[in-house]
């Protein structure tokens, strides 16, 4: 029988797009090392519930038949070599040095279970794809179109809440095009300086797609209490504006444990869980429009061009 060997994904600790990222790299790297992968967020993840629960099945299918436990066995060797049997599914007491987290290492290693729960684009790992695999070639866009496909499956729940606001929703069925927008609002201030005049060109490109492409509708998606007025004062009249009938919560971030004296002071649990749910939904809702300008410096709207094949006449992404 052959050996089993394992790609345990933990979470990397950002925003949920943010972490489904750092997934879908781990995802190629299980590909091309020939090992099972398991995603497993457990009380290191601000999504947790609680000690038993692996919070992305909260949100999502397994990517694979096997769980967490499949994982954990005294007789397995674990990379880096700061994991072992009994502390594998507790937070990476060592995650801050990068020990033995070189990408090069984790591909070569030949331990029963790799951890990851640290970030590498798609970009670094495009190099460790032989000719003859059938990813050889592919741009990073493409190895994550197949990799969102191929793996990222939403609970069925969530997908009756989506089809539920599509199906009461008139504007979802008088068949004009909608243009989806997704506006950042103070969140990423400290992350892209460029932030307020990107917000600006949102208008001019709607419009643009209003005139050359006869849309109709706008579909909002943001995070800004401001922003949902100014868009009100702007497309109100005439059911043009679609909001979500989202109940998130302005999203604050974590506070990390590497910034506290104690553990496990974040901002999680049974709100954040159900905000995180809206989160999904509202990504969904803009898979169904047929034009998408988002916030190139957003995971979310990075997301948003990665979960469907636009023509590129079809969707903008800001910076």
């Amino acid at each position: 029988m052959a050996r089993m060997r394992f790609l345990l994904i933990k979470s990397w600790g950002y925003s949920l797009w943010a972490d489904i990222e750092h997934i879908m790299g781990q995802l190629l790297v299980s590909e091309l090392t020939g090992r099972v992968p398991i995603v497993y967020w457990g009380m290191e993840s601000m999504y947790s519930e609680s000690l038993n629960t692996n919070s992305f099945e909260l949100f999502f299918e397994p990517v694979s038949p096997y769980t967490v436990n499949d994982a954990v066995h005294p007789g397995f060797s674990y990379y880096p070599p700061v994991w072992n049997f009994n502390n594998v599914m507790l937070e990476d007491p060592d995650k801050l040095k990068w020990k033995d987290r070189d990408l090069k290492g984790m591909m070569a290693s030949d331990a029963d279970v790799i951890v990851s729960d640290v970030y590498y684009h798609i970009n670094v790992i495009i190099p460790y794809i032989m000719p003859g695999n059938p990813l050889y070639g592919k741009t990073a866009h493409q190895l994550y179109r197949y990799l969102y496909d191929k793996y990222l499956k939403i609970k069925p729940e969530i997908k009756l809440a989506i089809q539920k606001f599509i199906n009461t929703n008139p504007s979802y069925r008088d068949e004009k095009p909608i243009v989806g927008v997704h506006v950042r609002g103070n969140a990423l201030v400290n992350e892209g300086n460029q932030l307020y005049s990107n917000n600006d060109f949102y208008h001019p490109n709607i419009w643009q797609y209003f005139h050359k492409y006869n849309a109709r509708h706008v579909l909002l998606i943001t995070d800004s209490k401001r922003i949902v007025k100014e868009y009100q004062r702007q497309y109100g009249a005439n059911d043009v504006l679609i909001l979500s009938d989202s109940k998130k919560r302005s999203f604050l971030g974590p506070v990390r444990q590497c910034n506290t004296n104690y553990p496990y002071k974040r901002l999680k649990g049974v709100e954040l869980i159900k905000d995180t749910i809206e989160i999904i939904k509202d990504t969904y809702l803009v898979l169904q429009c047929d034009f998408f300008i988002g916030n190139g410096y957003s995971s979310l709207s990075n997301a948003v061009l990665r979960l469907k094949d636009w023509p590129d006449t079809n969707i903008k992404l800001l910076y």
